[in-house]
């Protein structure tokens, strides 16, 4: 016993090592080139669906409004965009995001994720957040996604 207490103590400040909380993480000043953000969402009754993907040198996204046919667009990313999207992301505090899903079985519901590198954040009828992370998880993908859309219209074919 005396020999698992030192233990769980070290493994318990290694976990928590900054003393944030568990779901904060840290957000790029500037975009590398292996970093990338995403996006999904699906699941809901009608056969909406969302894919986005933001990486250093392109961004693609499809977007499927119920059964009507998928929107879609590609477009190159500049330095300009990426400043632009993380400058906007970390306005949104995005990082301070907290999400934990409910293990109850949801009947009519959808799922959404956000991702930033490797860190994702679930949303959707099964996440619980408080209103004020629900709000960030909500401006984030809605910025993201009309980001998407714009600039690809913007763009030659």
């Amino acid at each position: 016993m005396s020999f698992l207490v030192p233990c769980l103590f070290i493994v318990l400040n290694q976990v928590n090592i900054n003393n944030e909380p568990m779901n904060e993480f840290e957000l790029p000043a500037t975009w590398t080139r292996d970093f990338a953000i995403g996006y999904s969402f699906g699941g809901s009754m009608d056969g909406s669906r969302t894919e986005l993907k933001i990486s250093y040198d392109s961004c693609s996204y499809m977007v499927q409004p119920g059964m009507k046919a998928p929107q879609t667009g590609a477009f190159s990313m500049t330095e300009a965009y990426r400043a632009a999207i993380l400058k906007k992301m970390h306005e949104l505090k995005v990082n301070t995001i907290k999400s934990e899903i409910s293990i109850s079985p949801v009947n009519d519901g959808h799922s959404e994720t956000l991702c930033f590198g490797n860190r994702c954040i679930s949303g959707g009828t099964s996440a619980i957040m408080s209103d004020r992370d629900k709000e960030i998880f909500f401006n984030a993908h809605a910025y993201l996604t009309d980001f998407a859309k714009k600039k690809s219209k913007k763009q030659p074919k």
